[in-house]
């Protein structure tokens, strides 16, 4: 029963001793755009026709985009964008979640940034 207690107790003090608590500036925002609007067309051979239109102005989509300094002048950087319509709820750009952007990176101060993926 000692050998037990002894070795919480030792435990315990490693993992108090050795926690490290690290402090790093994450920023992430989630935002998008709804984009819906009505057509009227008149003359349209048959009278006048009213129907919505999903992407009226420049399309419906969400997004995350974010960053992490990483120490040293460094950054991480990612972006992912959804499209869709509003109207049906289907998902634009063949079908992709994440079709319209969706790429990560590594900034720096000094030399620019230099990112992979879709873009």
């Amino acid at each position: 029963m000692n050998k037990q207690v002894f070795a919480l107790a030792v435990s315990a003090v490693l993992s108090a001793t050795f926690a490290v608590s690290a402090s790093a500036q994450t920023s992430v925002t989630l935002y998008g755009v709804i984009d819906e609007g009505v057509n009227y067309t008149n003359n349209a051979g048959r009278g006048h026709v009213y129907e919505l239109a999903s992407g009226y102005a420049q399309g419906s989509r969400w997004g995350l985009k974010g960053s992490e300094e990483l120490g040293g002048g460094l950054k991480a950087t990612f972006q992912l964008e959804n499209g869709f319509d509003v109207s049906s709820g289907r998902l634009n750009q063949g079908g992709r979640m994440f079709g319209r952007q969706a790429f990560v990176g590594v900034s720096a101060d000094s030399f620019g940034t230099l990112t992979f993926g879709r873009q």
